[in-house]
């Protein structure tokens, strides 16, 4: 056989090749598409268009049904509550986000270093709060802040507090939703960051731990660093959830007069225009600012973290 010939066989070989690749590659994409259908229907049909119906809603007046342009904006910015409850939202979400990254990463870490059963077990009781709905645990959180039958009645008593609304006042409403939220989301971020940290390439642990690298040097150098990112992504949905507080607040009417307020969060005050004042699209326009806050937010934690850039 000639060389002409054989170099002819080889490229239409290499040509071949490629054609199969390309077929592979297409029907990879459209098994990706297919998986994805699901998951983008339900994202257009409540995510985008509830979004996209709010924002138009906002530009009329729901009442006369006439469009007002951005008159509902001005309405919401002039509204002097809505100040104070940019700062108590603000002030809520400082400290969950705080509270849930060296919380769940210091827990998570730790639990990476013990056995796996035990590591299963604990994480399994760190899960069960979330199980429960947020009201629920609204309800029963006014039992523990309750010193007269808290199980942490000497540490309350300590504190000089002989009563839940001093409980309450001492701790402050934004730090009192913080800790609920906490104890009731913190277990499924510990479950998530246990597939997280047992993924990681066991060569680099063992390479570690040949050099002399200690657990708390393993986990503050090696493991953190490689999970950044889950860290990342826990803060960005921390802080949209935080964002929409709503139930907390409502319902601590439950723990007396004194702390009845439906004006304390952005959701309330949204809730208070649409279902009280029967103005929907001064509601809109809150909620469509408060979606875009978030995704802003959202935007340039991304951008600043790089969080999408591949190592």
């Amino acid at each position: 056989m000639s060389a002409t010939a054989m170099t002819s066989d080889g490229r239409l070989a290499a040509s071949e090749r490629a054609h199969k690749e390309k077929q592979k590659a297409r029907r990879d994409a459209r098994m990706s598409y297919l998986l994805l259908a699901p998951y983008l229907l339900l994202l257009v049909m409540f995510g985008i268009f509830p979004i996209a119906y709010a924002f138009g809603l906002s530009f009329f007046d729901t009442i006369e049904m006439v469009f007002w342009g951005v008159t509902n904006y001005q309405f919401v910015f002039n509204d002097f509550r809505v100040p104070a409850s940019v700062i108590n939202v603000l002030g809520f979400v400082g400290i969950w986000v705080a509270m849930t990254v060296i919380g769940v990463a210091t827990l998570s870490l730790m639990l990476d270093s013990v056995g796996r059963r035990t590591a299963n077990a604990l994480r399994t009781v760190y899960f069960l709060p979330g199980a429960v709905t947020s009201s629920a645990i609204v309800v029963l959180w006014l039992f523990v802040l309750d010193p007269s039958v808290s199980p942490f009645q000497p540490v309350l008593h300590g504190l000089g507090w002989g009563t839940r609304a001093q409980v309450i006042s001492g701790v402050g409403l934004a730090g009192i939703f913080a800790i609920m939220a906490y104890f009731s989301s913190s277990g499924g971020w510990i479950v998530v960051f246990g597939g997280a940290l047992s993924s990681l390439p066991v060569e680099v642990m063992e390479a570690a731990r040949i050099d002399g690298a200690n657990r708390f040097q393993l986990a503050l150098r090696i493991k953190l660093p490689l999970i950044w990112r889950s860290l990342v992504l826990m803060a960005i949905l921390s802080l949209a959830g935080g964002l929409q507080l709503f139930v907390e607040p409502q319902l601590m009417g439950l723990a007396g007069p004194q702390f009845a307020q439906n004006d304390w969060s952005l959701n309330q005050m949204a809730f208070q225009y649409a279902f009280r004042m029967g103005d929907f699209g001064a509601s809109a326009a809150l909620s469509t600012l408060l979606v875009g806050a978030s995704i802003a937010i959202a935007l340039v934690i991304v951008f600043a973290t790089k969080f999408y850039k591949i190592d």
